[in-house]
Order: structure tokens, then sequence, then C-alpha cells
């Protein structure tokens, strides 16, 4: 028995991260180790447990994902619904507007309080089982490693922590794209923290353009107009298009052709790989199957559209639980992952060329409470949704955006909602992964984020470097992974770290 103390470094402390922490002291607790074991919680943030996306302090910034996914615990996705009916007096004094149901969609500062709440709890086990745990608030900027296949971290303060395990829960990045824009105060790199909007933006009659019309920018909206804005607001984005509307009430949906079996079946008969082709075949086949008819699928195109009549149209469907589009991917959730491993490299990067965008404002759509605020601000033109756009250029007074048709626009802001870096060389605000990938301690993988052993989770090294003792959850693996967005898959995919972790040294 080795009676070395061993220790276990989580890089970030956002909700992914404590998944790691929680299930870590939970296995070693079951396990009834004898391994002195010590967890050391690294956060950059101000605060432990909330990470950038519920430590927001808007209330109108609500969960994308309906309550009863949102559980921190594999296997209990309602866990966080539990949480607030144990919790009703918490909720009546703060939130009353919310109703504690699974298919709510809380604000998302309700449930940074709950996984705050999880970590507080979970630390306070810790301890009491012998545990050595600790958190240290400051940002890891370099790693290195030594003998015997440990790991010496160095954080922005200059001191040093040797780990036998690192775990890289380092959240979503920032955007690569406008670069060259970053140093100008008027340009908003990211819209988090929310609180960089509202103190940049003071002039509440002001033009601001916001790059992007998906959840983020959907977001930055809120901040702005919940928050007294009254100037024109524009999405400029390349789609142009809008999230969907979810309906209040998933709605069941049997799937007959777009399933796991036909499509294990279609790669055994024609002997080959799974191909982007064979899936856009499938699920036309599904919905042409469901309708019982033939789908001018030309006329299902959404982009260059007027987006108010799209919208209107989602929230009507939205309210009788009709889009169709939406229902099967929902069904899909379970299944989503097994068929995107079948998928090569190259295919998966074409899926995000031609379906992602689609994929993503159906089975990414937003809460009814926001399509409706959206819908108002289209209605009185205070927002607009102008698309085939990627061209920002800075005057010297003001941004001159431009279309592909030649059309300008002009912005006195501009926040950069445009989504994550996919290319970890790309994410500049995470500069220990571009040290570890200069070290070759890390490897790319061509269809975006790293490569990494999908059983444990542990990263592949590069030619020439021992694979080291490091794991990741979440963005990082987004070109593995698709659903590193959703919470519930990667507190799923914490289950299988933290057990190859525990079993290496129980």
């Amino acid at each position: 028995m080795d009676t070395e103390l061993k220790t276990i470094a989580i890089v970030g402390s956002g909700a992914s991260g404590v998944a790691c922490f929680i299930q870590l002291v939970l296995k070693y607790i079951i396990a009834k180790s004898s391994q002195p074991l010590s967890i050391v919680l690294f956060e950059r943030k101000n605060e432990f447990g909330t990470g950038l996306a519920y430590g927001t302090g808007q209330e109108g910034h609500l969960l994308n994902t309906k309550a009863g996914l949102m559980g921190l615990f594999p296997g209990e996705r309602l866990h966080f619904v539990q949480w607030m009916h144990q919790h009703k007096d918490l909720i009546e004094q703060d939130f009353p507007q919310v109703h504690p149901h699974p298919d709510s969609y809380p604000p998302r500062m309700l449930y940074g309080l709950y996984v705050q709440s999880m970590l507080d709890h979970y630390f306070q086990i810790a301890q009491q089982h012998k545990l050595q745990v600790s958190k240290q608030h400051m940002e890891i900027v370099d790693a290195e490693a030594t003998g015997e296949q440990r790991i010496t971290l160095k954080s922005n303060k200059n001191s040093y922590y040797h780990a036998d395990y690192v775990i890289l829960a380092t959240g979503t990045p920032a955007s690569a794209t406008f670069r060259e824009l970053n140093g100008l105060t008027q340009f908003i790199a990211s819209p988090w923290p929310s609180k960089r909007i509202l103190t940049t933006i003071e002039d509440k009659n002001a033009k601001v353009s916001i790059v992007g019309s998906s959840l983020t920018a959907i977001d930055a909206l809120i901040t702005l107009v919940e928050n007294g804005h009254k100037g024109p607001i524009t999405f400029f984005s390349l789609s142009g298009l809008l999230p969907r509307v979810q309906s209040p009430a998933e709605i069941p949906f049997q799937r007959k052709v777009l399933t796991l079996s036909n499509i294990r079946t279609l790669i055994r008969e024609n002997q080959r790989s799974l191909r982007v082709k064979d899936l856009i075949r499938l699920f036309r086949a599904e919905v042409e199957n469901h309708l019982q008819r033939k789908v001018d699928w030309a006329a299902e195109e959404r982009v260059g559209k007027n987006q108010l009549d799209l919208l209107e149209g989602d929230i009507r469907q939205a309210t009788q639980g009709a889009n169709l589009y939406q229902n099967i991917l929902y069904s899909l959730r379970e299944d989503t992952y097994a068929i995107w491993k079948l998928l090569s490299a190259d295919q998966k990067i074409l899926f995000d060329k031609w379906i992602k965008p689609y994929f993503d404002i159906n089975r990414h759509a937003i809460p009814m409470e926001n399509g409706v605020k959206v819908r108002n601000l289209l209605k009185t033109n205070q927002l607009r949704v102008i698309g085939n756009s990627d061209d920002i250029q800075w005057d010297g007074t003001k941004f001159i955006l431009k279309t592909e048709d030649e059309k300008s626009y002009e912005a006195d802001f501009v926040i950069n909602a445009s989504g994550p870096a996919s290319v970890v060389s790309k994410m500049e605000d995470l500069p220990l992964l571009q040290i570890l990938l200069k070290k070759n301690y890390i490897q790319e993988y061509a269809a975006g984020g790293l490569l990494a052993d999908l059983n444990t989770m542990r990263l592949e090294s590069g030619d020439g470097i021992p694979r080291l003792p490091l794991y990741t959850v979440g963005h990082p693996l987004s070109g593995l992974q698709l659903d590193v967005n959703s919470l519930w898959f990667n507190v799923e995919q914490a289950d299988r770290l933290t057990d190859d972790i525990i079993q290496q040294i129980r």
C-alpha cells in the first residue's frame, strides 16, 4: 500500500469542476480507501462554483436547458429540482417568479447558488472523512512534468503545487474572432461577465451591435434592455438565424428512421463509415415518415427570411408543442454522442459547416419567456437581425459593419458574442492550454478541441512525450464530444473521469 499523499488538482471550479470534485469525494469515501488524498480546487474568478455562466448577477439570464436536466450528479438529473423544493423559502423570498418544476427555466444565478451549495456541502463531508481539501483563488498559468508522472503547477502568484493528477475544467473559452479590435474600449470581447457590458456602455441611447444571434447574443441583449438601454441594437451574424423557442413541456417523440440501430445497419451494409449526408437523409426521412408526405426542403430554409415572422411562428409552434424538428432532436439526446463518435474527423468538420447552425437553433432553443422578449424588441424595431456579415472596421469614432452585399451599418459599441473558439491554439484566454500545447503535453484534434481517451477523459500527449496524468471535461473536448455545452452531459463525463482516477489511487 502506497501511504504517500496523493494530490488531485482541479483547474477551474465552475459547475463541471465542482461535479468532478463531488464525484472524487464520494468515490473515495465509498471505496473506503486508506490512501491519503488531497484535492485542491483552483479558480481564477471571484467565486468558486458559479463560473461565468452561473455567476451572472442578472435575473433575466435564464437557464437555456430545462431544470429537470440540471442535476449535478450522474443519473440524478432531477436533483436540482429536488433542491429547489427543499429550499422553497429561499425561492419564495429571492426568486418568487420561479416554479420548481422539471420543465421550468430558472435564473442562472439561482443555479449558481445550487452549485455553490453542493460544493460547500461536499467540502465539509470531505473534511469529516479526513481528506485534505483546499480552495486556491488563483490562476494556473504553467505546468511542468516531473519525475514519476507527477506535474508541477505554477500560479499567477508565482506559487507552485505538485499534483499526481490534474483535471482541466477550464470552462468555455472566449471567441477567437475580431482579435484586431480587442484593444478598443468600445469593443467588448465577451458578454461575460455581464457587468462588463454595463460599465462600458453607460450611454443608454448608444447604437450597439452584437456579433452573433445565438443564445449568448440573446444573453447580451437581455443584459442591455433589462438595465434600461433604449438605443438601437443589432444582431450581426453570418447566418442571421435566431434560436427557436422551447415548448413549455418537452414533447416525447418515437423515432422510427433516425435510430442508432438503422445507422449501424447502414454502416454494416455499405461497409463504410458514417457520413453527414447519411444523417441528413435519415432526418428528412424521419420527418416525412411522421408527416406522411413529401417536404419541400428548399422552402424550409430560414436564412434571409424575416426573423420576426419566423419567431412569431416559432412561438405559436412552441405553445402547441408542434416544432417537429425540435422534438426529433430532443428525442436524440441519449443517442447523439454514440452517433457523433461514428463520424470521422473530416465528417465532423462537414457537420459543423453544413448542419450545426440548424442543429443548434433547434436543439439549443430559448425559453418561451426569452422568445417573447426578443419578439417584442423586434416588433418595436429596437432590435434588428442582419445576416451574411463578418466585416467590422473601426474608423476612429465608430464601428462600420458591412454585409456581403456591401450594405453598411454603424455602431457606437460592439459586443462579441460569436461563440467560443474551438481550435485550442486560438483559445487565448486560456494560457495554460497554450503552454501545454507548446510543450507537447496535449494534442489537438482535427475537428476541434483536444485528443483524449473517451473512456477516461485522459488527454493524449504529443509525439515523444509519455502520456501524462492530465484529464479534461467540457469544451476542450468539443471536437470529440458534441454536447460539451450541456451540463448534464459533462456531469456524465466527469463520472467516467473520476472513476479512472479513483481506481488508480484506491
